[in-house]
């Protein structure tokens, strides 16, 4: 196996065994979760669990995620408070006879580095009630949001810096957005 791999893939491999080992416990107690402990379940799950604990958490980026602990104590509450409130304000547009979605398109340019942290960005914009990444560029996302408004905006920016929090990077300028009807 030396042979194969090289001292230094060898290296390499017994360097990443600790994170292995985390990721197949957190990835099997997931599943255990997921299938309410069900025996046969683990019959897809086994392969599941291995295959994804293989891959190496960077999002398609090559790059590693470098999580704060602080950062996600942040995060969570933020993220868990706008998406209370932003199915609250579905509902309510939704369900009440004067208000009517007023569709946007919103260019947000984002300050977060390329990697991991803008697609993690990308993906929560469309866990929130009423949004939706539309368009993921180098300068930023589009995002299309059911009613428009400067609340938007200011949402974005606390996430934005949020993410950049969890993902342990230092705070950026604030940037300027655009909206397109």
């Amino acid at each position: 196996m030396t042979q194969l791999l090289g001292s230094t893939g060898i290296r390499r491999m017994m360097a990443d065994l600790p994170a292995l080992g985390a990721r197949l416990a957190l990835l099997a107690a997931i599943w255990w979760v997921l299938t309410g402990g069900s025996l046969s379940a683990w019959v897809w799950g086994v392969p599941a669990v291995l295959i994804a604990a293989c891959l190496r958490p960077g999002l398609g980026s090559g790059g590693a995620w470098r999580w704060s602990l602080m950062g996600l104590l942040r995060f969570v509450p933020v993220f868990a408070w706008y998406n209370v409130r932003g199915a609250l304000d579905v509902a309510v547009l939704a369900l009440h006879p004067r208000r009517r979605p007023d569709p946007v398109l919103l260019g947000f340019p984002l300050r977060l580095p390329p990697g991991p942290s803008r697609v993690f960005m990308t993906n929560l914009i469309n866990l929130l009630p009423g949004t939706l990444s539309t368009n993921l560029t180098a300068q930023g996302i589009e995002i299309h949001v059911l009613a428009g408004s400067d609340a938007n905006i200011r949402i974005l920016t606390i996430l934005e810096r949020r993410v950049a929090d969890l993902f342990a990077l230092p705070p950026a300028p604030d940037a300027p957005w655009a909206a397109k009807r």
